[in-house]
C-alpha cells in the first residue's frame, strides 16, 4: 500500500521575516531581505552584503546554537500553520526529515536529535548532509516514509547559518556578487543567506486537516564532475528533474512553473538552463515560467531547497508565479524570459518543479503541486545483496572481518594504509582527503566483487549512499590551519571544497564516475546501516538506478566527542539483478524502539519463521560510530554465502534512529 503525502502546513525564518505570514507579504511586495552583514566583520572580503534571519543580524551566537534557535522558530511556524500541538505529535507516529550541514567539526545529528526530542518526535530523525541540497533531499526522504507508512506525520526542511569562515570560503573561490544577486541577470555572483523552513508531510485522512498541496515525487543525480562546479553541460540536474518527473508519474507539458536554483554564478546558471531545454525541448523551455528565489532569500545553503519550496507554495497559493528578485536583463546562456517581474505575477498552475544543485554534484528536483497523483499502488521490485568490501585496522576484507567477529579480538594499533593510485591507476587522485580515500577504495572494491564495470548508461543507473558523521579530520585540520596562519582573507579554498561531510561522496562519485542517486546522511551510531535501508527501500520503489552502493566511513578523530578511534570504511552493493542473498525485510523507527524496527522487517519479510542469525555491530569495533553496523551487514552476507546459515537478522539501535535488515539466501529451498 502507498499513500499520498500531502502538505499541510510549513514555517520559514529567513531573511525576509520569521513566520509564513511575513513571508509571504514580503513576497507578494517583491522585497529582498539582502542587506549589509552586521553579524561579523566582512573588511577582509571582497563581498559585504548576506541574507541574515531577520532580527537575528547581529546575533553572535555559535552556528549550533542558532540552529536550533532558527529550527525550533520554524518548527512551531509550521505545527501553526497545520493546526497542531506537542500532544498531537506524542499520540502519532511522527519522523523528523532534517537537511542540515554543520560548518566545522561537530556531528550535524546532534542537532536533529535535540529538536526531535524538543518537539516529542519520537519517531527517525534522520539528517541529510549534501551541502545545497540537503532540505530538499530531507523533504523527498520524508515523502517517502509517508508513502510507505513508515510514519503519520512527518517534519521535514533544513537549517543553516551564515558564519565568517564560511562566508570566506565562498568569497575565496571568487563566486560572491559584491551587489545582491540577480540570478540570470547580467550582474554574476551569488549572495550568501542562512534561515530555517519546515513543510508538515501527513498521510491523508487520518485527521481533519487542510491539504494546501501534494509532494507527488524527487529525483537525486550525481554530476562526476567538480569539487565545486556543475557539469556545465547540465546533465546531472537533467536526471535529478527527469527522475523526479518519473517519480511523480507526471508528464512534462503538467510542470506549470519552475523554481530553478538560480545562485546568480555564470557557471550555475547556464548549466541548469542546459538542463531545462534538455528535458523540456524548446519549445516547452522556452515557454516555462521560471525564476529564482535566492534575490529574496539570497543563498541559504543546507535551508535553501525548503524556503525556495514554500517560497512557491505561497504564490501558488495566491494564483501567482514567485519574481526574480533584481532581475534587469537576461545574460548570455540564461533562460531569456524569466518571471523578472517586481512583484510575483498572475499565473494558474496545477504543479510545480523546484530543483537543486550543491558541492560535489548532487543534484534534487522535486514535483509537488495541488494535482493528485493516480490511486494505483507501486509494484515494488525485490532487491538483492551482492557484494561487500570492508577496511580498517586488521581488516582487509569480508573474510577478515569474519575472523574479527569469532574471536571477538581487537583490531591492532597503526595506520590503515591504502595505496589507492595502485588500484585507480588512471584516476587522477591529486588533492583527495583520508574520508575521500577510504571511500573510494571500498566502493571500487566493492562494486568490483559485484561485477559492476561503471560504464554507458551503467554509469547512470548506479546510486552512491554515504554514512557520514563529520567532514574529514584531515580537511578540516588544514582548512582551519590556513584561516589561523593566513587570515580570512585567504583560507585554502580547495581544503574548503571538502570539510563538508558530502565531499567524501562527490569525490569518490568522480573518481568512480557514478552519476546516479546520490545522498550523504546521518543518524550518528548505525549511520551507515541507515545508508542500506534507505538503499534497499530506494530500489524497492524507484526505477531510476539499478544498483545503489551503501557505505559509511568514520576517520579518526578521537579528540573530537563521539569521534571515531580510528579509520575505517565499508561498502556494499544493493542491486534489483537476482544474486545469492536478497533484502528479504526492512525496518526503520525511532532510536528508542529496536523492536519496532525488528517487527517491521519481519512483516515486510512476510515470514513467521525467526532468522537463524541476529547480527549486531561488532564490539571490538564499538568506536566506530558510522561504519560497525556496515561491517554487521556485511559479515552478515558473508555468513550466508558460506552457507553458515540461511536467514540473518542485522539490528543496530543508532543515536536518532534504530534499524533493522533481514537477508534470505536464495540459493537453498526454504520450503525443507
Amino acid at each position: 500500500m502507498s499513500y499520498a503525502p500531502h502538505i499541510t502546513g510549513w514555517g520559514v525564518a529567513s531573511a525576509l521575516g520569521v513566520g509564513r505570514e511575513r513571508l509571504r507579504s514580503a513576497l507578494l511586495q517583491g522585497e529582498t531581505g539582502i542587506a549589509p552583514v552586521r553579524r561579523f566583520e566582512t573588511s577582509p572580503f571582497k563581498a559585504h552584503v548576506g541574507a541574515m534571519v531577520a532580527g537575528y543580524e547581529l546575533d553572535d551566537r555559535d552556528p549550533t546554537a542558532l540552529c536550533h534557535e532558527f529550527g525550533s522558530l520554524a518548527l512551531r511556524d509550521a505545527l501553526e500553520h497545520a493546526r497542531l500541538d506537542l500532544g498531537c505529535l506524542r499520540s502519532r507516529r511522527a519522523a523528523l526529515t532534517l537537511g542540515a550541514t554543520l560548518f566545522g567539526d561537530e556531528s550535524t545529528e546532534s542537532v536533529a536529535r535535540d529538536l526531535a526530542k524538543k518537539f516529542s518526535i519520537d519517531g527517525p530523525a534522520i539528517t541529510v548532509c549534501t551541502a545545497c541540497t540537503s532540505s530538499t533531499q530531507a523533504i523527498g526522504f520524508g515523502a517517502d516514509l509517508i508513502r510507505e507508512g513508515l510514519a503519520d506525520l512527518v517534519l521535514a526542511g533544513g537549517i543553516d547559518v551564515l558564519t565568517p569562515k564560511l562566508f570566506a570560503g565562498f568569497d575565496a573561490l571568487g563566486v560572491l556578487s559584491e551587489r545582491p544577486c540577480t540570478p540570470f541577470g547580467l550582474q554574476m555572483g551569488t549572495t550568501l543567506g542562512e534561515g530555517a523552513g519546515f513543510l508538515v508531510i501527513e498521510r491523508g485522512g487520518l485527521r481533519d486537516a487542510v491539504t494546501y498541496a501534494v509532494l507527488r515525487g524527487y529525483g537525486l543525480s550525481g554530476d562526476a564532475f567538480h569539487e565545486t562546479s556543475p557539469d556545465p553541460r547540465g546533465r546531472g540536474v537533467a536526471a535529478a528533474i527527469q527522475g523526479a518527473l518519473d517519480d511523480a508519474g507526471a508528464s512534462k507539458a503538467e510542470i506549470g512553473y519552475f523554481n530553478a536554483h538560480g545562485t546568480g554564478t555564470m557557471a550555475n546558471d547556464t548549466a541548469e538552463w542546459c538542463a531545462v531545454q534538455s528535458v523540456f525541448g524548446s519549445e516547452l523551455g522556452g515557454a516555462l515560467p521560471i525564476s529564482s528565489s535566492k534575490g529574496h532569500l539570497g543563498h541559504a545553503q543546507s535551508a535553501a531547497g525548503v524556503l525556495e519550496m514554500i517560497a512557491t507554495l505561497e504564490c501558488m497559493g495566491e494564483g501567482l508565479a514567485p519574481t526574480t528578485a533584481g532581475f534587469q536583463g537576461p545574460r548570455p546562456g540564461g533562460p531569456p524570459r524569466p518571471v523578472g517581474t517586481k512583484k510575483p505575477r498572475p499565473l494558474a498552475y496545477d504543479l510545480a518543479l523546484s530543483s537543486n544543485s550543491a558541492f560535489g554534484g548532487n543534484n534534487c528536483a522535486l514535483v509537488f503541486g495541488s494535482a493528485e497523483p493516480t490511486s494505483e499502488d507501486e509494484e515494488r521490485r525485490p532487491v538483492f545483496l551482492s557484494a561487500a568490501a570492508a577496511l580498517s585496522n586488521s581488516v582487509s576484507s569480508v573474510e577478515e572481518l569474519a575472523l574479527i567477529y569469532e574471536s571477538e579480538s581487537a583490531p591492532t594499533d597503526g595506520e590503515l594504509e591504502i595505496d589507492l593510485s595502485s588500484e585507480l591507476p588512471r584516476v587522477d587522485l591529486r588533492g583527495i582527503d583520508r574520508a575521500s580515500e577510504l571511500l573510494t577504495a571500498v566502493t571500487s572494491r566493492a562494486l568490483g566483487d559485484a561485477g559492476v564495470r561503471l560504464r554507458g548508461t551503467v554509469r547512470e543507473r548506479t546510486g552512491l549512499i554515504a554514512g557520514l558523521l563529520r567532514g574529514s579530520t584531515d580537511s578540516l585540520e588544514r582548512f582551519h590551519g590556513s584561516v589561523d596562519r593566513r587570515g580570512l582573507g585567504a583560507p585554502d579554498t580547495t581544503a574548503f571544497a571538502q570539510v563538508l561531510p558530502s565531499a567524501a561522496q562527490g569525490a569518490c562519485a568522480k573518481a568512480l564516475n557514478i552519476r546516479g542517486p546520490q545522498s550523504t546522511i546521518t543518524i550518528g551510531e548505525g549511520s551507515g546501516l541507515m545508508a542500506a535501508v534507505l538503499s534497499a527501500r530506494m530500489l524497492a520503489r524507484r526505477r531510476d538506478s539499478d544498483q545503489i552502493v551503501a557505505a559509511a566511513v568514520d576517520v579518526r578523530a578521537d579528540d573530537v566527542e563521539g569521534g571515531a578511534l580510528f579509520d575505517a570504511a565499508c561498502a556494499l552493493v544493493l542491486c534489483t539483478t537476482p544474486t545469492a542473498v536478497e533484502v528479504a525485510g526492512v525496518g526503520l523507527a525511532g532510536p528508542d524502539q529496536l523492536d519496532e524496527a525488528i517487527a517491521q522487517a519481519q512483516s515486510s519479510w512476510g515470514s513467521n519463521e525467526r532468522p537463524e542469525l541476529v547480527i549486531e555491530p561488532p564490539k571490538p569495533f564499538a568506536g566506530l560510530p558510522a561504519t560497525s553496523s556496515c561491517f554487521a551487514l556485511a559479515h552478515a552476507l558473508g555468513s550466508l554465502r558460506r552457507g553458515s546459515a540461511r536467514t540473518a537478522l542485522v539490528a543496530s539501535k543508532g543515536t536518532t534512529a534504530s534499524l533493522a535488515i533481514i537477508l534470505v539466501s536464495t540459493e537453498v529451498n526454504h520450503d525443507n
